[in-house]
């Protein structure tokens, strides 16, 4: 059975890597996100309702209903270190910044100060204030903006977010911490995890699974993960199969060049500096490798992939991954056609089975508010989705129709129209 599942708690998490500068695209994990962000969308299931909300500074709740099925409803809390993205009423950039007039200890020098600490006590100097100013403009324009901070946007402009040659900041990140539980009530289920900032460059992710009833069971994988400018590993340990794998990530040509490329066109405030931008933009080559070997059952695998991006001002990526043991190669391209449209294409292919699967999809960000969805493949057929933003809710549709080769041909009778018509689900979510 395949469950509706709330996008908040996976938005924090990737807002808690960005605000402690860890870069989730070097990372072979994410080695084909751009395509995948098209091509292999998940939709709703039946028919679930969910919230989101801070219930304090540094931790916040969920709570998922879902009807269709029933067995999908949760609750989750998720606490954090630091303050997280939070909903909240836009302020017009006109109104100045107000300060507390509660004495206070002597504030910190300036840059000993976080970001949360700026916003919420500033110094009362005008450097301060207007740093300040530019973190809350910014809070309320992701407020502001957030079907895409969810649903799009995070895999197509976060290259190198982290600022190496600010080493003193990096090096507050350690010790940051976010930690989720979740409770699946009718499954008698709880995940959890937790991640901890070891240093800045590393990270330790500990999550598990627990089952309770006649068949109680316990399965944990623990990940150790190292992130650099030029190059990434992960190692991970699964007690489901005695798991062990390592994979890392190595990216060619001068990193810092184009991370400040991309830094200086993403935060550009006039055409001059985008055209100044665009001349110093070349592309990306990054190579990645995967191993793996499961000791209870005495098995394993390897995978090895290429990829060529280019950043901006449109756009575009190429990837190559080859599964030498399995006979497997997957060849995609993303492009942007225009500044609020992607598209992406794949073909697989099985050297052993003679098998073979073409996919194309496409990403279309209408507005503000209003985000589709559709993909097509020769074997799965077509799927689609459509996300609307009304307010703090999310109103998101998804459609999935059998079709291609293994599907067969569709009879005019309610048996077929079943047949056809895979999975239909609608779901609500509301971030307070």
């Amino acid at each position: 059975m395949v469950y509706t599942t709330s996008d908040y708690f996976p938005f924090l998490a990737r807002q808690f890597h960005c605000e402690t500068g860890w870069d989730e695209s070097n990372s072979y994990a994410t080695f084909c996100r751009a395509s995948k962000a098209i091509l292999d969308f998940t939709i709703p299931y039946g028919l679930s309702v969910s919230t989101g909300r801070g219930v304090g500074s540094n931790l916040s709740s969920q709570l998922v209903f879902s009807m269709v099925p029933s067995s999908a409803s949760s609750i989750g809390y998720l606490a954090a270190s630091r303050p997280l993205f939070a909903i909240s009423p836009a302020v017009s950039s006109n109104e100045p910044y107000q300060t507390s007039t509660a004495p206070s200890a002597k504030a910190p020098a300036f840059g000993d100060q976080s970001k949360s600490d700026i916003i919420s006590n500033p110094r009362a100097d005008a450097a301060d204030l207007k740093l300040a100013r530019r973190y809350q403009l910014q809070d309320e324009l992701n407020a502001q903006n957030l079907l895409q901070n969810i649903r799009t946007g995070i895999w197509k402009c976060r290259w190198g977010p982290t600022d190496y040659s600010k080493n003193d900041q990096l090096q507050s990140y350690a010790g940051e911490y976010m930690a989720v539980a979740q409770l699946y009530p009718s499954l008698a289920t709880m995940t959890g995890s937790y991640m901890v900032r070891r240093s800045a460059t590393s990270e330790l992710t500990i999550s598990g699974v627990s089952v309770a009833g006649a068949q109680a069971d316990l399965q944990l994988i623990v990940q150790h993960a190292l992130n650099q400018r030029r190059w990434s590993s992960e190692a991970t340990f699964g007690t489901n199969g005695k798991l062990f794998g390592l994979r890392g990530q190595y990216n060619f040509g001068d990193v810092a060049s184009l991370d400040a490329a991309a830094r200086e066109y993403y935060e550009a405030g006039n055409a001059g500096i985008h055209r100044k931008a665009c001349d110093k933009a070349q592309g990306r080559l990054s190579v990645g490798s995967e191993v793996y070997f499961g000791a209870q059952e005495a098995s394993g695998g390897v995978s090895v992939g290429l990829r060529y991006r280019y950043d901006h001002p449109l756009l575009s990526e190429l990837t190559c991954v080859l599964n030498p043991l399995m006979g497997h190669l997957s060849l995609a391209w993303t492009q942007q056609l225009r500044p609020q449209m992607y598209a992406a294409t794949r073909y697989d292919f099985n050297a052993f089975s003679l098998s073979s699967e073409l996919a194309v999809g496409v990403e279309w960000q209408l507005d503000q508010n209003s985000l589709v969805k559709a993909r097509w493949s020769d074997s799965q057929g077509l799927r689609c989705l459509v996300d609307t933003r009304l307010n703090n809710m999310v109103f998101s549709m998804g459609l999935d129709i059998a079709g291609g080769t293994s599907s067969g041909t569709a009879q005019p009778s309610e048996a077929g129209i079943r047949r056809f018509v895979r999975s239909l689900g609608l779901q609500f979510q509301w971030f307070l």
